[in-house]
């Protein structure tokens, strides 16, 4: 990696104050690494995808779910309510898989005590899709509240609101989504449904939805040379070819697969900047 290079990716860290960070020095060594593996073109490609990419460390991701509840969410629709119910988002076939849902609901016992204003009204957990059948109903002043770290696709939250709406007694105006990030298509389907949802981020397709013609396909065509390095194509763009730019206390892999996976380069294995694991 030339000077050039290094000055750049340093001056990215330092605007977007990432040197702050915990674990900085890791992902600003394995960029590094990264960066070195790649020509010209596709390192500028790089770093122009690092210049609009959002990384959260666990503590930030805590105070964004604080400030969801405590600000996004509109004191009236917490006012009149004595019971909110915590599910998380999960498709029926991975009920006994714990996904990132679940970790939200561990997230939230532990900030829970700086909802300020929710000390009125009763938290329940459920985890089960048969906990939420017939004869199960709700009240006028209970809601569920939907929950994940971040939606890509939507599919996910598609299969979660299908599956409850199967007890009459759910109705959508019941449901609430409550999600840190969701990417625009998760909107989209979300808003088609006339379901209420709070989020604090929404991404977006970085090349697709970023770049016009002639520089999408060539965009496009470099980064289907740099996914080369990659060991699969299962995740190519990101999940759903969601093309996301984003890191979590994960990093989902709606994100482009370079940031996360695993790369190799004349038989020597790498780490990616944000490793998913």
């Amino acid at each position: 990696m030339n000077p050039t290079t290094f000055a750049r990716l340093y001056s990215i860290f330092n605007s977007k104050r990432w040197h702050d960070k915990e674990m900085h020095e890791v992902v600003f060594r394995n960029f590094c690494e990264l960066l070195g593996n790649l020509n010209d073109k596709q390192q500028n490609l790089l770093l122009e995808l690092a210049e609009r990419y959002t990384w959260l460390t666990f503590t930030e991701y805590q105070g964004k779910l604080v400030h969801i509840f405590n600000t996004i969410i509109p004191e009236e629709e917490i006012n009149n309510l004595s019971k909110i119910i915590l599910f998380p988002v999960m498709k029926p076939k991975d009920e006994e898989v714990t996904k990132s849902g679940h970790g939200v609901l561990i997230i939230l016992r532990g900030v829970r005590p700086f909802f300020e204003r929710y000390n009125h009204l009763e938290f329940k957990e459920i985890e089960a899709f048969d906990k939420l059948e017939l004869p199960f109903t709700l009240t006028d002043n209970e809601r569920i509240f939907l929950l994940d770290d971040f939606l890509g696709t939507g599919d996910t939250i598609k299969s979660t609101i299908e599956k409850l709406l199967l007890n009459p007694n759910i109705t959508l105006d019941k449901i609430r989504v409550i999600t840190v990030a969701s990417h625009q298509q998760a909107v989209n389907y979300m808003e088609s449904i006339g379901v209420k949802y709070y989020t604090e981020i929404v991404t977006r397709k970085e090349i697709s939805d970023h770049y016009s013609t002639p520089e999408l396909e060539e965009k496009t065509a470099i980064m289907k040379e740099i996914e080369k390095l990659l060991p699969s194509k299962k995740y190519s763009f990101g999940y759903g070819q969601s093309e996301g730019l984003i890191t979590l206390y994960r990093t989902p892999n709606n994100t482009f697969p370079i940031f996360w996976h695993d790369y190799e380069k004349n038989e020597v294995n790498y780490k990616a900047p944000f490793p998913r694991y």
